[in-house]
């Protein structure tokens, strides 16, 4: 779930720095050197958030702040100032910055406001959440949970009240229980998709169900569905919910010009290899295949999952269309050794691309996945930005 941040910076060497710690934290980075520019690619670009150096050429940082408050398409987006002038800690706080750098930086003040810019950012893309939940205790925990990040909620805890409530508010997402007293959450995931003014809120699905793959694919037909396996647990899901909201973001779509030109050729480079491509997620923990899936959605890859060695070989001879297989080692019934034994028996697989998911990160694993039948290699917690790149090594 790549976020764009619009750097506003002068000074090369720092800029550098601050690209390079953009991309490390998740984002996309884009960079104005001109203090004019930087107000020109915020109203044209609309990026998630902003660093906004003060000593600028040609407009120095106050104006612009001045000027992205007072536009309506840009007061909303946060923005954090940086400087090694005398100005005061406060006058950024006060003219509507999320905060305020002295330079010469230190690397713990650029985490703290890094994570500031994240949670800024989270307020910035859902202000109004339907939370549907029949346990009126987790309910209120993840409600009271939302509302200490600046988010509005309405409750509803059956499937009707909240039908309800979608006629008379609006949304900018909606949490889902599946248990719920009057109807399956599944029927009431199709009726809300099924009105056009709903279609496109996101509906994040709270669940400690197992799911087989029908209702699996019954949730993922929908565009703007995502499940997440949880002990409920409210933190993990409240930011899993934020990096979803991002990923779904317009901006997502827009191909980002990135003036830091490595950056800009990883991403479009990235974007059509894995354009349209099938992926067959094969592992039987249900978070690591949303973490997986909703990452590789972002690149418009088309997602197949199984949940262990022998569902992956019956995915296999039901598609013919699969690019390449991500395979867990550790699972049940047929663990992913014996999976890739078989597969590779079949000489129609033989230049499948196999990448194996294991979480032990032993050098004779390594061998053992190599010798098995993996073309590659990767260790859990995984990677996003190596296994992207492994990706697109293979699939070009």
């Amino acid at each position: 779930a790549l976020q764009t941040l619009l750097i506003v910076e002068d000074d090369p060497v720092f800029a550098e720095l601050l690209i390079d710690y953009a991309v490390e934290k998740g984002f996309i980075p884009m960079l104005a050197n001109r203090g004019d520019l930087g107000l020109e690619m915020a109203i044209s670009e609309l990026p998630d958030a902003i660093v906004l150096d003060i000593m600028l050429p040609v407009m120095d940082g106050w104006q612009i702040l001045k000027k992205l408050k007072a536009d309506p398409r840009t007061k909303d987006i946060p923005v954090h100032m940086m400087s090694a002038g005398n100005e005061r800690d406060d006058r950024a706080k006060n003219e509507g910055a999320i905060g305020f750098l002295r330079k010469p930086v230190e690397q713990d003040a650029l985490e703290e406001a890094f994570n500031l810019l994240s949670s800024a950012r989270l307020k910035y893309h859902f202000k109004k959440v339907l939370v549907i939940e029949d346990q009126e205790l987790q309910s209120n925990i993840l409600t009271e949970e939302l509302t200490s990040k600046g988010v509005e909620v309405e409750q509803a805890y059956t499937g009707d009240q909240a039908l309800q409530i979608l006629k008379e508010h609006k949304f900018d997402c909606i949490i889902l229980d599946l248990n719920l007293p009057d109807i399956s959450g599944f029927d009431l995931l199709d009726q809300i998709k099924a009105q056009p003014e709903l279609t496109h809120v996101p509906v994040i699905i709270n669940t400690a169900m197992e799911l087989d793959q029908d209702k699996m694919d019954r949730i993922l037909k929908h565009t703007e569905a995502m499940v997440l396996k949880s002990n409920k647990s409210n933190d993990r899901l409240i930011d899993e919910v934020s990096l979803f909201m991002n990923k779904l973001k317009e901006g997502d779509k827009k191909s980002i010009t990135v003036k830091s030109a490595t950056v800009d050729k990883g991403v479009s480079t990235m974007e059509k290899a894995l354009r349209n491509k099938t992926v067959l997620i094969t592992d039987d923990d249900m978070r690591n295949i949303f973490a997986l899936s909703s990452a590789l959605q972002v690149y418009e890859m088309n997602i197949l999952i199984a949940n262990n060695g022998r569902e992956a070989i019956n995915r296999l001879k039901e598609n013919d269309n699969i690019d390449v297989v991500l395979m867990d080692i550790m699972m049940p019934e047929m663990d992913g050794y014996e999976a890739m034994k078989e597969i590779r028996k079949e000489k129609k697989y033989a230049r499948l691309p196999i990448i194996a998911l294991t979480a032990k990160a032993m050098k004779n694993d390594r061998e053992k996945c190599i010798e098995t039948g993996a073309n590659d290699y990767i260790s859990k917690p995984v990677d996003m930005d190596k296994l992207l790149s492994m990706l697109r090594v293979w699939l070009s």
